[in-house]
């Protein structure tokens, strides 16, 4: 399948929305122990460019002839879309006849251990699960290999893999660098806001167009006689309210972080300033705990009828609309971050699947990631909770109906790409997005405990990056 590269590399994004900040997931045990894995040296490197691989059955057969017996070792962040590819795994070995070695972590351990191994190049690993915040990094520091030759040989992707099929926004925001392919997308997600039709229905009040209405609104809310909060997001320090703020940064400026013109860092601009001030209003009409709030502390206060709204990852719906413990099922809707002086926010984050550079089973491994990531299997995965990333999983009825989330997940999504009409890319390209998320985080609860005005936090934040950078 012939590769084609788009024009949307604006959406270049490295965050997971949902991985960031997602340190307090407990780490899920490893489901095997690595070991050391078959060289490939001594089996042919692809299969045959005249095989017959049009259909999926045909495709196994022929990697069967070529690996069978191989063992790959991947190495997956504890998430829904893990979940969802674990139990395609069995068919996986029983179609190729490689062998699969997983380990699970919560992510912030699962990249510590990434970066440990990829630094050594210890060649322990065949897959990365790679967060969109981590691409850049992975990519510059040699970390992964350059998937464009897999992606343009027809041998290796079949037609009905369809990397086309991938929304844009994923395919070259999260997973491209340089406009080149580094990995391939599994998961993808925006930001979006969740609120109780119940309560908006009993109060009369109508969806926000603007932030200024969305800030109103959750001051409305939590000062009426119903015991909630007005709205409620992570607000703990680091990259938890880090990635809060960014998620809305861009609707004051087009530079919120750096200067996309020059590339000098900016978190210190007037406008910045504002998107902190109002981080800061919002948080008032939270929790009166919210500075400690992280991902999940947000979704089980919304779930249990105590806000009014919430804001948070697409990919986090599944939470608040558990029956088993949420309390509000039946009285959730969901709306898009409104606008502000600049626009949208913009918002694209997920997760992808990648191969260690220093992979001896590569050709394993990227069969693995292709059949994983294919539009082939992709309604049997999201059946099974993966997160959408392809259009066409969009446009399924059944897909749609078995997570009516989905609908306004999808709409999220594409309202996040009117940031491209602006120009701009909502991640900025640098190894240090994340450690510099948690900068600016760290400075922003302060600011909403009070020990900050929101322009002494920004040139805190401006502060503590400059000498991050000084230091390189």
């Amino acid at each position: 399948m012939k590769k084609i590269v788009t024009l949307l590399t604006s959406f270049t994004l490295v965050l997971s929305l949902a991985a960031c900040g997602s340190s307090g997931t407990p780490a899920s045990q490893a489901t095997a122990q690595a070991s050391p894995p078959p060289s490939e040296a001594a089996l042919p490197s692809s299969p045959e460019p005249s095989a017959d691989i049009s259909a999926l059955e045909a495709w196994g057969a022929s990697v069967k002839g070529e690996l069978d017996g191989a063992t790959i070792t991947v190495l997956l962040a504890a998430h829904d879309s893990t979940t969802a590819m674990e139990q395609m795994m069995d068919e996986f070995t029983e179609l190729t006849g490689i062998k699969i070695n997983t380990k699970i972590l919560a992510s912030t351990e699962m990249k510590t251990m990434q970066r440990s191994n990829s630094s050594t190049k210890t060649g322990v690993f065949d897959v990365y699960m790679v967060d969109a915040f981590t691409i850049y990094e992975y990519a510059k520091s040699g970390y992964l290999e350059n998937l464009e030759g897999y992606l343009n040989d027809p041998a290796k992707t079949p037609q009905w893999y369809d990397y086309e099929d991938i929304l844009a926004a994923f395919r070259e925001g999260i997973a491209t660098v340089d406009g080149e392919a580094y990995a391939l997308p599994i998961a993808g997600e925006s930001r979006f806001i969740g609120y109780r039709t119940d309560l908006f229905e009993k109060h009369g009040r109508k969806l926000p167009a603007t932030l200024d209405e969305l800030l109103e609104l959750a001051k409305y809310f939590k000062e009426s006689d119903e015991d909630v909060a007005g709205i409620v997001f992570r607000g703990a320090g680091g990259t938890f309210v880090g990635s809060a703020h960014m998620a809305m940064a861009y609707c004051f400026t087009d530079d919120p972080i750096i200067n996309h013109t020059t590339g000098e860092f900016c978190v210190n601009s007037p406008e910045t300033v504002q998107s902190i001030q109002y981080i800061m209003d919002l948080s008032k009409y939270g929790p009166d705990d919210i500075a400690s709030y992280n991902h999940e502390d947000a979704a089980a206060l919304f779930m249990q009828g105590k806000s009014a709204m919430w804001f948070d990852a697409t990919s986090l719906a599944y939470m608040v609309e558990d029956p088993s413990s949420s309390r509000i099922i039946g009285n959730i809707g969901y709306f898009n971050v409104p606008d502000g002086p600049a626009g949208g926010s913009g918002a694209i984050a997920g997760w992808s699947l990648g191969i260690p550079a220093d992979s001896i089973n590569k050709d394993a491994a990227y069969a693995f990631i292709m059949f994983m990531s294919s539009r082939e299997k992709s309604k049997e995965y999201n059946l099974n909770g993966g997160i959408p990333c392809r259009t066409s999983s969009f446009e399924d009825a059944d897909i749609m109906a078995a997570n009516p989330t989905n609908e306004y997940i999808f709409g999220a999504i594409n309202d996040a790409g009117r940031l491209v009409d602006r120009g701009v890319t909502y991640n900025y390209a640098s190894p240090n997005v994340l450690s510099f998320m948690k900068i600016i985080g760290d400075q922003i609860n302060r600011a909403m405990i009070g020990d900050l005005t929101a322009e002494q936090a920004a040139q805190a934040a401006q502060a503590g990056i400059e000498e991050a950078l000084a230091e390189e």
